[in-house]
């Protein structure tokens, strides 16, 4: 199936353990930023809101990762790394029933993939 993901029940407790799942998604058909149904503008601008950059926030550092099919949602993903080098993943997830979520949060040492994981499982700690 595609965008299969692994149960809930299968994986460690805490979603920070997650760096050692392998874990792979499809790429949606347009896999690029452009096929996204929120424009760049509208990622920095939330970025620029929710990031600890705030007036610092360069949209230079902010460089588009993939998309993802992940159960029955459709992700875009960017990577941001703010001024003090931290490194944050924003997604931009479309629900089965069209709803669109903005998210920022940070890494915690997982890769894109296992943020998607992490992110589908409302497992992310958003910091």
């Amino acid at each position: 199936m595609a965008g299969a993901v692994i149960p809930r029940d299968k994986l460690p407790e805490d979603s920070s353990d997650w760096s050692e799942v392998a874990v792979s998604f499809p790429r949606l058909p347009e896999d690029r930023a452009q096929s996204c149904p929120c424009s760049i503008d509208e990622i920095f601008a939330y970025v620029k809101t929710e990031s600890g950059d705030r007036d610092q926030a360069n949209l230079n550092r902010l460089t588009f990762v993939r998309t993802a099919q992940v159960g029955d949602a459709r992700y875009w993903l960017w990577s941001y790394k703010e001024s003090d080098g931290e490194a944050k993943f924003v997604t931009c997830r479309v629900a089965s029933d069209g709803s669109i979520e903005l998210a920022l949060a940070s890494a915690n040492g997982l890769n894109a993939e296992q943020f998607l994981l992490a992110e589908y499982y409302d497992e992310v700690y958003w910091a």
